[in-house]
């Protein structure tokens, strides 16, 4: 054989090899009878538990992605979603999948410890894509968590989720997330009303930039995006990227729209997924959430909820007649944070690095923590 056709061959056995390494569990298609709640269920449009609509409580999600800024939480998100009430009389859920540069981790820990908002990880660099390795995707997944817990006093257990930059995903952030134990992945979009299911069998959800993994990974819940319709016909997945409303009635319209669908529907939850720099691009469209919450606050079978507490009824659906005994979704006493984000122990402003750290945690680090240096040591 000449060295020409040496190195093919080689090339080829190294693939072959690799591919094989990868794909260690080839996910299969999904069996009815040997997935069971709460730790597995099928991909399907069918509601958990076998609920009908009428006693199916209504979910509506809403989430931030990227950094937590105190300009963007005093100019729209304490007056929009604070002190708003579900029909048990909590407080309603967010969820904030948060990446590192420009959080302020004092005001992070506040809403966290006093309204009960989610904090969910989505990198520290805000630079993966489909093509980042499993190394490279440990370190910004994980790094990310700890720096939540480090510099946002975010107990561990209750950092459960994950949504991707750009919603890309790939092969090496599902074994990530499913080898260190996280509770669900939120970035696959999809215009079918799936309710959540889990990566033991075969996941239906291949549209890019998300991919399908190959594996299964038993236990991990996928949350989908289930995309917001446009009268146009052309569907986008966040706030951000719809294209069709002009005016702040049509946003109001957009939404209740789409409420609508999952209502009379399946009751598969509704998402509501955003930027900051969505509020900046209009005037008013604070006020179109605040409308859009007015109208579901009137609604006894409607529940704004974070992801986790969504998954906590997905795996014990439980009707609504008996809703108001759901523990997860209870009142719960609420501990305070160690300092007023207003007056945090650690405030100082990193020249190199350009960033300003904002923490309750003390003494401030010797330089600005970042992939590499959690600790700023």
């Amino acid at each position: 054989m000449d060295s020409s056709r040496l190195v093919a061959a080689s090339l080829l056995l190294l693939i072959t090899t690799s591919l094989a390494a990868v794909i260690s569990n080839p996910a299969q298609p999904c069996v009815p009878g040997q997935c069971k709640p709460p730790n597995c269920r099928c991909a399907g449009v069918d509601i958990p538990g076998g609920l009908t609509p009428s006693k199916t409580p209504q979910i509506v999600l809403i989430s931030f992605d990227d950094g937590l800024r105190t300009q963007d939480y005093e100019g729209f998100y304490a007056s929009v979603f604070n002190g708003r009430k579900n029909p048990n009389g909590c407080q309603i859920g967010l969820t904030f999948f948060a990446s590192h540069y420009y959080t302020n981790y004092a005001l992070l820990e506040d809403i966290n410890k006093q309204c009960g908002y989610e904090m969910a990880v989505h990198t520290i660099d805000h630079n993966t894509n489909s093509l980042t390795t499993k190394e490279e995707y440990t370190g910004e997944i994980m790094g990310m968590k700890e720096i939540l817990c480090m510099w946002g006093n975010v107990s561990s257990n209750s950092v459960r989720g994950f949504r991707a930059p750009f919603l890309a995903t790939n092969e090496a952030e599902i074994q990530v997330l499913y080898d260190n134990k996280f509770l669900y992945e939120a970035s696959m979009s999809t215009d079918t009303m799936y309710w959540p299911f889990t990566l033991d069998y075969k996941s239906p959800l291949c549209n890019a930039p998300a991919t399908c993994p190959n594996n299964a990974y038993p236990g991990l819940w996928i949350v989908p995006v289930i995309n917001l319709q446009q009268k146009s016909g052309y569907p986008c997945n966040m706030l951000d990227a719809c294209t069709d409303p002009q005016s702040n009635q049509d946003w109001i319209d957009l939404l209740t729209n789409n409420f609508n669908a999952h209502y009379n529907g399946n009751r598969a939850p509704m998402g509501i997924y955003a930027h900051s720099s969505w509020f900046y691009r209009g005037q008013g469209r604070d006020g179109v959430l605040k409308t859009f919450l007015d109208k579901l606050a009137t609604m006894q079978d409607v529940f704004v909820i974070t992801h986790a507490q969504m998954l906590d009824w997905v795996r014990n659906p439980t009707p609504l007649d008996q809703i108001k005994n759901f523990v997860p979704w209870n009142c719960s006493p609420r501990p305070q944070p160690r300092c007023d984000y207003h007056s945090p122990g650690c405030l100082n402003w990193y020249a190199d690095s350009g960033y300003l750290l904002s923490t309750c945690t003390t003494p401030c680090p010797r330089v600005f923590p970042q992939y590499g240096n959690l600790g700023g040591n």
